[in-house]
């Protein structure tokens, strides 16, 4: 199982949010990605938090493509078009996350991101929030809630190698990962990635799960010094 962290990245400087809404901000993203690449993280995800507004997507790329790093990237966001797509060509990026792409069924754009990057290089983001009417997936773009039975899971399992599950009510808290947001969705743990509000108790469940990988909030990775930690919790589950 991987363990790595998320970092949102915006206007070229990086944010950490809290319950998918208050945003504070972190800095430089060569600076970031440099302590994270201390705290030995498997991967980075580096994810844009674009709603209506997109104009600063290759301002974000240019900038992308000056950062070093030894540790795997994933990277999306905003990746709406493929002309967007076509931007990313070059970058070091080992991964692409998409949203809305996947819940449009945008077989074009997906389609060609599986033939420029390969299958094993596409990730679906799934930002979830359970409420008192149920479990939702949100939409980024038109900021709304769309109903677990309203999207096509299977379009999801049938495209994409991975699916990065996202407790937005916990997201920048310590080991408060619902995972009831994992078991409404029902996709096979090994093509999970979970993220929001994961600690050492969360590790230890996605590891007796067989889950892909685990996302750490950086203020929480932060405060634990490294993943090695985290890599002792999972190996102790």
């Amino acid at each position: 199982m991987r363990i790595g962290s998320v970092v949102l990245f915006y206007e070229q400087f990086c944010l950490q949010s809290y319950n998918w809404e208050t945003k504070r901000p972190l800095g430089d993203l060569q600076r970031v990605l440099d302590s994270l690449e201390e705290y030995q993280c498997d991967e980075i995800a580096i994810i844009r938090p674009v709603k209506f507004n997109n104009c600063n997507y290759k301002s974000d790329v240019e900038h992308l493509k000056s950062v070093k790093t030894m540790t795997p990237i994933s990277f999306g966001g905003g990746i709406r078009s493929v002309e967007d797509l076509m931007l990313l060509k070059g970058l070091p990026v080992e991964r692409l996350v998409f949203s809305s792409s996947f819940l449009d069924k945008n077989k074009q754009l997906i389609g060609m991101a599986t033939q420029l990057f390969g299958k094993q290089a596409i990730q679906c983001l799934l930002p979830m929030v359970k409420n008192d009417d149920g479990v939702f997936v949100y939409r980024p773009d038109k900021e709304n809630l769309i109903p677990i039975n309203e999207i096509d899971l299977d379009f999801i399992e049938q495209h994409a190698n991975e699916i990065i599950v996202v407790d937005t009510h916990h997201e920048g808290l310590n080991d408060e990962f619902d995972w009831v947001l994992v078991d409404e969705l029902g996709f096979a743990a090994e093509k999970l990635v979970v993220s929001g509000g994961v600690g050492y108790q969360t590790v230890k469940e996605a590891k007796k799960r067989n889950v892909a990988s685990v996302l750490i909030d950086n203020k929480v990775l932060h405060k634990e010094t490294s993943v090695i930690g985290y890599r002792n919790a999972a190996t102790m589950s």
